[in-house]
């Protein structure tokens, strides 16, 4: 007898502006993947099954489809952890919406995608927090992929070995409106650009920036975002490998977005509204920015994300 589960992934915005590496927001685009196999029996004996990846959607002419696949990656190391093997054949099919290299945590989606869609394969023998440690070692950072898992707007880090996070829901009456450019850009690029060291004023205007902008969205202050989104540690480093990044910050601030920035490490720009007009005007203000210097864009609005990962 087969078995099939099939998991939702949201999409996540990472940094929110000062919050580098800690602050991550679930938004209400979604990945999906789908795991089958055709003998729902498992063994404890290690083994490698016949295994057939289908890609749709964003990246299919350019993701892999052997084990260097991260989704793949990420079913095998649930297997491996819980020691739990399925004597079948595998079929795996991912419905990609998340663009790629656009800074709205495409590959947190795959690695939780696969991470939650294998432990539902085999019975949910491990726990989240074992689930979170994985995708962490697997990201590197845990501000994407804590938001894909939990939903919510999150504080996340590393303590002592252990995935902390506070989870906060995330307001019904914020819109997300993110403009991405047509050129992509890799985390592994944007990082390298970032200084070594900064300066101490630099961190306690992050640390209170930070902490403004936790407190604007627990006691509803949206008004507060247009200088609690503002960043010094890595969107200036960061501007120069996106072309209009300032202007399109800027110009969606006048089209009435309560704040914005860089979103994770680019190339998108997220920018959030009240509902309404404000959305589709501080996406085309974004979009003229961009189109200023040279750089076509798309912008869309997506309600803010409160459930993770959902089963179906």
């Amino acid at each position: 007898m087969s078995k099939k589960v099939s998991v939702l992934v949201p999409a996540t915005s990472a940094n929110l502006g000062p919050g580098f590496d800690v602050l991550g927001l679930a938004l209400e685009l979604y990945n999906e993947v789908h795991l089958e196999t055709d003998e729902a029996r498992f063994s404890s004996i290690r083994r490698s099954p016949q295994t057939t990846v289908t890609i749709e959607g964003e990246g299919a002419n350019r993701l892999p489809g052997d084990g260097s696949n991260l989704v793949l990656q990420a079913i095998f190391k649930v297997f491996e952890k819980a020691k739990r093997w399925p004597k079948g054949s595998l079929r795996v099919r991912t419905v990609n919406r998340i663009p790629l290299a656009r800074g709205l945590g495409s590959s947190s989606a795959a690695i939780a995608g696969g991470l939650c869609a294998a432990n539902a394969l085999i019975g949910t023998r491990l726990p989240i927090s074992v689930l979170l440690e994985i995708a962490v070692s697997m990201e590197g950072h845990p501000d994407n992929v804590v938001p894909a898992f939990v939903g919510g707007l999150c504080v996340a880090g590393v303590v002592k070995e252990e995935i902390r996070f506070l989870r906060f829901s995330a307001p019904p009456h914020l819109r997300a409106v993110v403009c991405s450019p047509d050129r992509p850009l890799e985390t592994h690029d944007a990082r390298r650009v970032l200084p070594s060291r900064v300066p101490f004023a630099a961190a306690v205007f992050t640390s209170s920036r930070v902490a403004f902008l936790l407190g604007a969205f627990l006691q509803k202050r949206y008004d507060w975002l247009d200088f609690a989104m503002e960043d010094v540690l890595h969107q200036p480093a960061r501007a120069r490998l996106v072309p209009g990044l300032r202007d399109a910050i800027a110009e969606a601030r006048k089209a009435g977005a309560y704040g914005d920035a860089l979103s994770g490490a680019g190339s998108s720009v997220l920018a959030l509204v009240k509902p309404g007009p404000t959305a589709k005007k501080a996406g085309r203000a974004m979009e003229k920015a961009f189109a200023a210097r040279g750089v076509t864009s798309r912008s869309r609005e997506l309600a803010l994300e409160n459930k993770g990962v959902r089963y179906r």
